[in-house]
């Protein structure tokens, strides 16, 4: 990250009406509920030495938004925590994160420049403090107090200047932190089963219409894991999970008594405690892995399967930083990064000119998308990309710069 000097005005932040700015925070004992929370002009200047300004232009609203909210509060992902509440917010309430798009609109950091395009996981406010530490030529991490024990991915943040962003378009960097941050957990899904040495004979996938689940069956067929894969998906979603092609097979959820009786893994990114139940009570000790991903079917949250005497490998927590590091230790770290940028690389030709954006702008339009999620309503096609400001405003007007 260049080093620079300049500073820019935070005036431009109150240059809107301060009635149509406001935070979204969710109920933290039940964060599918969703409160709108003005936003309030700082009375001093809200950066300490060493930290930046950053205007958050963009939120990529999906599925897995609502498993960090509904995973807020969960020991190790403590997603809760990467973003306090306001000060005059009740403390019953908490800020889920989401990927998305900032720029830096004032420094007091000499490694971060104004005008700096960085991408990363940002709260859903108008604007956020970051704490810069450990700068490189294309990146950051945020050293913040409250995220010091929080995982390491989810802090980082990346410039338009990095490999991963660099020349893309205002829609193409938005396929990128909707679909291209996310696919090496796709990557790892199909990965873990395929290295098990219970040796399973196919992989389900559950919410295969879900970001994740697709990249998880084009990975295991672009890698040609010997694996049948299996997807489980709505009633409403089916044709369109179907006329993907990268399934051996789409079934409804509530169909799983029909499913070929074989040696399975699971990838649960439902989260759905009756569609766990039905997959034990009809496969038992053929489940040889259950991984835990995430938790789309808002409905089931906080139920719990009966899962006693049915058989098969209990359920475990599936964490994509430690699959890849067991899989390392299988294939070494030089497969396991030329394979992944191979399968992504494909990925990204096959999925991006089916990239659809719908944009919404401001509070009310946010949290409508994101009760959407909470409803199952939200169409699989579409990437939700959100803004906190009024359209007018999303992207401020600084002195463009590169990190």
């Amino acid at each position: 990250l260049k080093p620079c000097s300049a500073r820019a005005s935070v005036v431009h932040i109150f240059c809107a009406e301060m009635s149509t700015l406001a935070h979204l925070l969710v109920r933290a004992d039940e964060p599918t509920r969703t409160v709108i929370h003005p936003y309030r002009k700082p009375v001093e200047d809200p950066m300490l030495d060493g930290q930046v300004l950053v205007h958050v232009s963009k939120l990529v609203v999906t599925a897995n938004t609502l498993t960090y909210a509904l995973a807020g509060k969960m020991p190790v992902l403590k997603y809760f925590q990467h973003f306090p509440i306001p000060n005059d917010a009740p403390d019953s309430l908490a800020m889920t994160p989401c990927w998305g798009t900032g720029i830096v609109i004032a420094s007091k950091c000499p490694a971060v420049r104004v005008g700096a395009r960085i991408h990363g996981y940002f709260p859903f406010s108008p604007t956020v403090v970051l704490t810069p530490s450990e700068a490189t030529a294309t990146s950051f991490i945020d050293a913040a107090p409250h995220r010091v024990d929080l995982l390491k991915p989810y802090k980082m943040y990346f410039s338009s200047e990095d490999p991963q962003f660099k020349g893309l378009s205002y829609d193409e960097e938005d396929y990128q932190m909707a679909t291209g941050v996310l696919f090496s957990t796709g990557w790892a899904m199909a990965q873990v089963p395929a290295v098990h040495p219970a040796k399973p004979k196919a992989l389900i996938l559950t919410s295969a219409s879900s970001r994740t689940s697709r990249a998880a069956a084009f990975a295991a067929k672009f890698h040609k894991l010997p694996l049948e894969v299996v997807g489980l998906t709505s009633a409403a979603n089916l044709d369109y999970v179907r006329g993907l092609g990268i399934y051996d097979s789409v079934h409804v959820c509530r169909d799983v008594s029909s499913l070929k009786k074989q040696t399975v893994a699971v990838q649960d990114v439902a989260g759905s405690a009756e569609v766990q139940q039905s997959l034990y009570e009809h496969f038992g000790g053929q489940i040889v892995y259950f991984g835990s991903v995430g938790m789309s079917h808002v409905g089931a949250a906080g139920k719990r399967p009966k899962l006693t005497g049915l058989g098969g490998a209990p359920p475990v927590p599936f964490l994509v930083f430690s699959a890849i590091e067991e899989l390392r230790k299988v294939y070494g770290d030089f497969k396991v990064r030329r394979w992944l940028a191979d399968s992504s690389k494909a990925y990204n030709s096959r999925m991006l000119p089916e990239f659809r954006a719908e944009r919404r702008y401001g509070a009310e339009q946010t949290r409508a998308v994101f009760d959407s999620m909470v409803q199952g309503a939200a169409d699989p096609q579409v990437t939700y990309v959100c803004s906190m400001w009024p359209e007018d405003l999303h992207e401020p007007v600084v002195a463009s710069s590169k990190l």
